[in-house]
């Protein structure tokens, strides 16, 4: 928990597709990283309201507010940039995704279908990264 009463986990998984948050979440979950999911956009917003997470799985096609929307109000948001997520982009539709406005906030975009077991290392990775930064932090400030 930080300063600010947020909670802090490791991965958002916001996808339409239930299999697919399932699926990812499941496998994140044999790297010992806590994970929530979100089915779209504004539940994605939300859960960003209470709790801060490391990484970020995006999908770009979605109902209510798409992965670009959501890109947009992180770029909005005014927060320190330990608490802003490292956005992974999961899409089909790669080469048609307009992302130029996010190049300060999406890290990756991951093409689907994806190699589960990839994303897996990826996200373990970026989440590694972050613990030791979030660390560095700490014994800075103390």
């Amino acid at each position: 928990m930080n300063a600010d009463g947020l909670i802090r986990k490791d991965v958002l998984i916001v996808d339409d597709e239930e299999p697919i948050r399932t699926m990812v979440a499941r496998v994140l979950s044999r790297y010992n990283l806590a994970c929530d999911t979100a089915p779209d956009g504004l539940a994605a917003l939300d859960r960003l309201e209470t709790t801060i997470y490391s990484v970020m799985l995006l999908d770009l096609m979605m109902p209510r507010l798409d992965g670009i929307g959501v890109v947009e109000k992180l770029s909005d948001r005014k927060m320190p940039s330990d608490e802003r997520p490292i956005v992974i982009i999961m899409t089909a539709y790669a080469e048609s995704a307009d992302l130029r406005v996010s190049a300060d906030i999406v890290q990756a975009v991951i093409s689907k279908p994806f190699d589960i077991q990839e994303l897996g290392g990826l996200v373990s990775d970026c989440v590694a990264m972050r613990r030791v930064l979030q660390d560095e932090q700490l014994e800075i400030s103390v």
